[in-house]
């Protein structure tokens, strides 16, 4: 790929990621890596391209579409999958290194601190928490029964208890 094509999948990756960020699908920290990991699929892809089939710009952009919801498939399968642990499995065996003193008396404060934000949000708020632990915003609508937007506003609201809090980055 020259110079261009390679400027031109960069604005078609950033322009789809930021619009599956919108959608709540992609969180704003892992924006970058989803990015980079789509634009390696791409290049993989490269060999693929056959120009008696149309421009390689209709290409990239069906590539990056079609990546870009695998990579976010495969990273949600690895969530469901057990590699991510909650706060409640950590520290419950005696060869697992949050027994350290000093983990573990964090460990606490984090459960009380983040117990007492949650008691702060109202029933409606807790739902779309516990739901947004399982699913990603598009499906949670879906299961609760409201539009996206209403479940973006509301999370909005829950994003500003918790950043008021100083928990910002445990929601």
């Amino acid at each position: 790929m020259d110079r261009i094509t390679i400027e031109f999948a960069w604005k078609v990756i950033n322009s789809e990621v930021a619009r599956y960020r919108q959608r709540g699908c992609i969180r704003r920290t892992h924006e970058e890596d989803v990015a980079s990991a789509v634009m390696v699929q791409l290049v993989e892809a490269c060999n693929q391209y056959d120009p008696s089939r149309g421009p390689v710009e209709a290409f990239i952009n069906q590539v990056v579409s079609t990546r870009l919801v695998s990579v976010l498939r495969e990273r949600r399968s690895r969530k469901r999958g057990g590699r991510s642990r909650s706060l409640g499995a950590l520290g419950e065996e005696p060869g697992d290194p949050a027994w350290s003193h000093d983990r573990w008396r964090r460990l606490i404060d984090l459960r009380v601190d983040l117990e007492s934000v949650r008691r702060r949000l109202c029933p409606k708020q807790r739902a779309i928490c516990d739901q947004l632990m399982r699913d990603l915003v598009a499906h949670a609508a879906k299961e609760m029964g409201v539009p996206r937007r209403t479940l973006r506003d509301g999370v909005v609201k829950i994003r500003r208890i918790f950043r008021d809090a100083g928990l910002e980055e445990y929601f």
